[in-house]
């Protein structure tokens, strides 16, 4: 009874000439593309509202972009070769990667944290010289310094000419190391 409801549409719709394709729709019918329309087509709930002819759907129809993209694909020939290589990417859908993944991915975090660690020792490291040059140097100032001092308050009344000429190079130096410090 469809098919010939189908068939008098056809004519009224194309000047009484007859729909001469069955045989083409009968072999087409139930290929993917054409199945996914004839569902939508059944799922599709219209009311005619006027004499006009103008139709409501239902509020919790899909669009048909909505379907298309509900419906899986095959996978395509390049798809298929990367996927074969091994180059493709994760799932989307949440595959579980491979034991030697896992274990490839706890060795490099390892090895992070490893140089992360190696890093912070070095920088340690670094400082506690640098103090360490630090109190080095303060502590020789310090003993110029010392020096510096006892050389200022030793009598020198009773120096010759010649030593006491080398004690002012003396203390000369001293106070000239002890500024540039």
């Amino acid at each position: 009874m469809i098919i010939e409801k189908a068939h008098e549409w056809y004519k009224s719709r194309n000047n009484d000439k007859p729909f001469t394709l069955e045989y083409m729709w009968k072999d087409l019918k139930d290929q993917p593309k054409w199945r996914r329309v004839l569902e939508q087509s059944s799922k599709n709930k219209r009311n005619k509202n006027s004499e006009s002819g103008a139709y409501t759907s239902s509020s919790n129809q899909d669009t048909e972009e909505e379907s298309v993209s509900k419906e899986k694909r095959p996978e395509g020939q390049k798809a298929a070769k990367q996927r074969q290589k091994g180059k493709c990417e994760p799932s989307p859908l949440g595959d579980k990667p491979s034991q030697n993944m896992i274990l490839f991915h706890e060795a490099v975090t390892t090895r992070a944290a490893a140089i992360l660690r190696s890093a912070e020792a070095t920088l340690v490291s670094a400082e506690a010289k640098k103090e360490k040059a630090r109190a080095k140097k303060d502590k020789a100032k310090a003993e110029k310094y010392k020096t510096y001092l006892k050389l200022m308050e030793k009598d020198t009344s009773n120096y010759s000419e010649a030593k006491l000429k080398r004690h002012e190079d003396v203390l000369d130096q001293l106070a000239r190391e002890l500024a540039d410090e």
